[in-house]
């Protein structure tokens, strides 16, 4: 069973150097741009080639996290990015379908990783981001340990979180700090509102919305048997004694040592750690930073600093020195891999008292402090018996130890293309002048209302029973596949029963719904962004696309160039997405009337799925009788009653109507992504 890489976070040079020195197999750094870790110190182009360099001599593995959403306006100077940076790096972490195919274009051997912000949580979505160019998924860390084997069946690379920070919501589902505050997530620039003091309806915990850490370190072997390859740690905003304590619990606990696991839970925690995701067992997930905490982590700084103080040592050199009379000295130096080197040195002199001896030889060639050798075997080839003085050994040391270095980098250092032609930005299609609405509605009062407009009417799996089949019926998936098995062949029966339109909302939704005989129409959770990515999506089969709702509206109109495009102009904006509830695991299950308040009094629904809740706006987005240049116009019922359906729908229609009280234009006029 091959040993699972660790992957460690670096936000500073300062915190790669610990990941490095501490035993890290890869580390994964953001850029100066289109980092979902905008406030990481993070890497500009010349401290990316320095990051390269010392990660290559190590033999670690460099990733760059490229894992923000994109506006068409960004591509351009995102692909002459790639043409800087990408031979500095071994692979690219990705969110953007958008920007999957500008790597694909401009950085061809690049390998590509479909980043935990693809939301991929089942075999299918794998399976997909597979189909589009990613050699690795790094997988939802919502996922439990039957959820993660099953996708490591699969022949694609899983990475997994198994240390660090626990979002509340699913990864790349959150608009909560845009809407909210107007910093994107999904831009690197997420203000953490959920960790500020939240309550349930009955208001046991002051902060509902914080996660504890995650910590799967005494769970190793089992990862290792289920088969994933890499162990991710969450931090690129952490410091470095806290990557140097994660790192060095992961290397013991995969060397069948006890790893000190009271350090690493004192350098960082929200009152300790959960395993729920991974067990199932999501309960006691919730907590928050005591001031306990933050007294145990500067308690254990200091020690932890030590870790990394000095090189590591990975690579042991031995030494052969020629002296011949007449001849300049000649030191080979050679490591445990076959990497050889030679060294001309001075021209060796006849002795005053004593030749060269292999005793003095092998104290100079031992003087290796500072860097990653040790020192093996030494020979000395010297029948004339002549002199080299220690200054000449010491000085050809140094030399080999530079070139030598050398080698190593350029050894690690993968065959990366680097294409000058950008990838074209599409514009292949001139919208239509005539629009449609679309009626999403979740109860049947609103079903029958909405069924007597005309219009098309957008439902979730649960209420097709309730209807009859329909080309102005469309089935909306889920936004989390519990079951896919199930999942596939509920879709596959109700288009026998003569359901044939599928409203995706994960790219497993995708690939599941070509197979099952769908038509195939893009949801808003699959982020859609730019030009590239709808081009994408468009190649998939989709037929049309919901932009995401943090674009500004003209951005959205230009995704219309490519295939027709609609927006969510009406109802609670989808905040977050959860897979554990936090008014059942702190109250208890109510049912119904399930909302959260924030700090200042305004509650927001809690829609409940079965097996995932959302959290709603506590505002209605309300757009009647704006200018809208869309395709198709997205109305999300939630609480209305059915004479509201009606009602909405003809303030839109007329662009007349009255406008709730508590409501918002959202981000389509200031924008969470510009």
């Amino acid at each position: 069973m091959a040993r699972p890489e660790i992957l460690a976070p670096a936000g500073s040079m300062e915190t790669l150097i610990a990941a490095i020195r501490c035993g890290a197999d890869a580390v994964y750094v953001g850029g100066t741009s289109y980092s979902a870790r905008s406030s990481a110190t993070n890497f500009d182009p010349a401290q990316l080639a320095q990051a390269s360099n010392l990660c290559r001599l190590y033999g670690v593995k460099l990733h760059l996290a490229v894992n923000t959403l994109m506006t068409d306006t960004e591509l351009p100077d995102f692909q002459r990015y790639l043409q800087t940076v990408g031979t500095l790096v071994d692979a690219c972490i990705v969110q953007d379908l958008g920007a999957v195919r500008a790597i694909r274009e401009i950085l061809p051997d690049m390998e590509i990783h479909a980043s935990t912000q693809m939301s991929i949580h089942s075999p299918s979505g794998a399976r997909e981001a597979m189909a589009l160019g990613c050699s690795r998924v790094v997988a939802a860390r919502e996922m439990s340990k039957r959820d993660l084997a099953a996708l490591c069946k699969l022949p694609v690379e899983v990475e997994a979180f198994v240390h660090g920070a626990l979002c509340m919501s699913v990864s790349g589902q959150c608009s909560f700090s845009a809407i909210v505050g107007g910093r994107s997530a999904n831009r690197g620039a997420c203000a953490q509102a959920c960790r500020l003091p939240w309550h349930t309806p009955e208001g046991r915990n002051p902060a509902a919305l914080s996660l504890k850490d995650l910590s799967l370190v005494e769970k190793v072997a089992e990862l290792r048997e289920i088969g994933i390859d890499s162990f991710k740690i969450e931090g690129r905003m952490k410091r470095p004694e806290y990557v140097a304590a994660a790192v060095t619990a992961l290397r013991m606990a995969l060397d069948g040592e006890q790893p000190d696991l009271d350090t690493l839970q004192a350098v960082f925690s929200r009152n300790g750690f959960t395993d729920g995701y991974f067990t199932g067992r999501k309960n006691e997930m919730f907590g928050f930073r005591r001031k306990e905490d933050v007294l145990a982590g500067q308690q254990v700084l200091q020690p932890l600093a030590a870790l990394y103080e000095k090189p590591r040592t990975v690579e042991t050199l031995d030494f052969d020195l020629h002296l011949k009379a007449g001849q300049t000295a000649l030191l080979t130096v050679s490591d445990s891999k076959g990497m050889e080197i030679s060294i001309s040195g001075e021209m060796p002199e006849i002795p005053k008292k004593h030749p060269l001896t292999q005793d003095v030889l092998a104290k100079s060639m031992q003087k290796l402090g500072g860097t990653i050798y040790t020192c093996g075997e030494v020979k000395l080839d010297n029948p004339d018996g002549l002199f080299l003085s220690s200054a000449q050994c010491n000085s050809m040391r140094r030399e080999a130890v530079v070139q030598m270095d050398q080698k190593r980098i350029a050894s690690h250092t993968p065959v990366c293309r680097v294409r000058e032609q950008l990838a074209e930005i599409p514009a292949l299609r001139i919208p239509e002048q005539n629009r449609s609405f679309r009626l999403h509605v979740r109860t049947k009062g609103q079903l029958d209302a909405a069924w007597q407009t005309g219009e098309i009417v957008c439902i979730p799996l649960s209420m097709a029973a309730q209807c009859e089949p329909s080309e102005s019926i469309y089935l909306e998936a889920p936004r989390i596949i519990e079951d896919e098995d199930a999942y596939r062949k509920k879709l596959s029966d109700l288009h026998d029963r003569g359901f044939s339109h599928l409203i995706c909302h994960n790219i497993a939704d995708l690939r599941i719904g070509r197979e099952s005989g769908m038509t195939l129409h893009g949801g808003f959770g699959l982020n859609v962004a730019n030009r590239l990515t709808a081009l994408t999506l468009k190649e998939q089969g989709l037929q049309d696309v919901t932009a995401s709702i943090e674009l500004r509206m003209p951005r959205i109109a230009d995704l219309a160039k490519v295939l027709p495009v609609g927006a969510m102009v009406y109802g609670r904006l989808p905040m977050m997405l959860y897979r554990v509830c936090p008014i059942r695991s702190q109250d208890g299950c109510r049912k119904r009337n399930c909302f959260l308040t924030d700090r200042t009094g305004r509650k927001f629904p809690l829609l409940c799925s079965g097996t995932y809740q959302e959290l709603m706006n506590s505002e209605l987005l309300w757009l009647a009788g704006k200018h809208l240049p869309l395709d198709a116009l997205d109305l999300y019922f939630t609480d209305e009653v059915p004479s509201q359906v009606s009602a909405v729908l003809d303030a839109y229609r007329t662009g007349q109507g009255t406008a709730p009280k508590a409501r918002t234009s959202g981000l389509y006029e200031k924008g969470g992504l510009l």
